[in-house]
């Protein structure tokens, strides 16, 4: 079995766990299952082209914890790999965190590359643990790293499979509806409701 194989089989049984959008005229409907949502289940509650915005609530009575989301796809249209990213209050040096999620069987120590639309210069993060859904990679975004993905059309992740080292795998994240999304999402910190 291939990494995008097994990747690909791990993440339908999340994908299935996961809401999915509804039209504009059921949003208000949304908004009223979120309510009845168990603390701890996240629940959608926009979706901006490519991306989905999921909140959780950890207690029944409190706050709203939210990020962006995207399931990345291959090739073939399977789930390969996972992004989310949470926005920052203001004042911080980074705008917004993502976590990224890739296949157990990623070679880890060739850490995670990270371009934004096609320039050659990659930035390369490493793992930070592996659990049983997968291995997980941050990355801090500063306001120029934001304003670029606000201009481009997509950026593009690399990680080399276990298997085949030399043979890394490129995963294309669409950034059709960053900005908003992300604009949508900071107005949802905590700081902006008050």
């Amino acid at each position: 079995m291939n990494i995008a194989e097994t990747l690909r089989l791990a993440l339908i049984g999340a994908a299935f766990a996961l809401p999915v959008a509804l039209p504009a005229a059921a949003q208000e409907q949304a908004a009223e299952d979120a309510a009845q949502t168990e603390p701890g289940e996240p629940y959608l509650v926009a979706t901006h082209r490519d991306w989905e915005i999921l909140c959780t609530r950890f207690e029944a009575e409190g706050p709203e914890v939210c990020e962006m989301y995207q399931l990345l796809l291959d090739e073939d249209q399977n789930p390969i790999a996972e992004i989310s990213i949470a926005a920052l209050p203001e004042g911080a040096d980074v705008v917004a965190g993502a976590t990224i999620t890739t296949p157990l069987e990623t070679f880890l120590p060739t850490g995670l590359g990270w371009r934004i639309g096609d320039v050659e210069t990659m930035r390369v993060e490493g793992f930070r643990t592996c659990t049983v859904i997968g291995c997980f990679a941050r990355l801090g975004f500063d306001a120029d790293d934001v304003e670029e993905m606000k201009r481009g059309s997509h950026a593009q992740i690399s990680i080399a499979p276990f298997v085949a080292v030399d043979q890394p795998i490129h995963i294309r994240v669409s950034l059709l509806g960053f900005t908003a999304a992300l604009e949508d999402l900071q107005a949802r910190l905590p700081a902006a409701q008050d």
